[in-house]
């Protein structure tokens, strides 16, 4: 019996390992707020009413500039390569004088590749084996429910 036991045990967390896990990013304003952008609306506006863009750029050299709103669902299951399964991506473009004069709304439908710069800002410090890890650990934990990272 126990064995039995254990192998469903065991064969149930291989199964919940392998399930499907869902990863959101970005946020977007709701539907209401973005059926209120009109062309003709000032950029004050457009920022008023939507907050702030996921991207936004200083003017382009002809004085033009736009805002960008963006959300993307991906899943992965187990070890697979985590897959795009939907994405909103908002832009409205701007003119000299900050007046909205294009919107549009993509889709990944489009297929237009939208790529984003991971840049790794390098931390100062030394880096620490698992050895030293442990022993600067030594006598650290949260006793009573007092702050361990203070020192006393």
């Amino acid at each position: 019996m126990f064995k039995i036991l254990m192998m469903i045990c065991i064969f149930g967390g291989f199964l919940t390992a392998c399930g499907l896990e869902y990863y959101p990013s970005g946020d977007l304003p709701t539907q209401a707020r973005l059926k209120a952008i009109q062309v003709g609306d000032t950029k004050e506006k457009v920022l008023r009413i939507l907050g702030t863009p996921a991207s936004d750029n200083p003017p382009l050299q002809d004085k033009t500039s736009f805002l960008i709103y963006a959300q993307n669902l991906k899943e992965s299951q187990a070890f697979f390569e985590p897959k795009e399964i939907k994405r909103d991506v908002y832009v409205y473009y701007f003119d000299a004088n900050d007046v909205l004069k294009e919107q549009k709304h993509l889709t990944l439908s489009d297929k237009r590749s939208i790529g984003f710069e991971e840049a790794i800002t390098p931390v100062g410090g030394r880096e620490l084996s698992v050895f030293e890890q442990i022993i600067n650990n030594f006598g650290r934990y949260n006793a009573g429910g007092q702050d361990s990272s203070v020192k006393r």
